[in-house]
């Protein structure tokens, strides 16, 4: 199956309603929120809860997707750096 590209920007763990990234086993059969790939049941993938919310929904996110974010959260922590 081809993985299809993500559409918009990668975002950030910067932002001030991300929550703690954490690895949880998939229990049932889903997809990456970025670039829909499916999981299935027993592999693993990261869970980027959203906070703030009368519920705290987490983005699942594949290896793959979550190098791109962190890419990003550490260019933006560079650039903060020189300020």
């Amino acid at each position: 199956m081809n993985k299809r590209k993500p559409r918009g920007p990668v975002p950030s763990l910067i932002g001030g309603t991300n929550g703690r990234p954490k690895r949880v086993p998939v229990q049932r059969q889903s997809e990456c929120s970025r670039c829909h790939m499916p999981f299935s049941t027993g592999e693993t993938c990261i869970a980027i809860p959203k906070l703030g919310g009368a519920y705290s929904t987490a983005k699942r996110v594949c290896d793959e997707c979550f190098q791109r974010i962190l890419e990003k959260t550490a260019k933006d922590l560079g650039e903060i750096r020189q300020i």
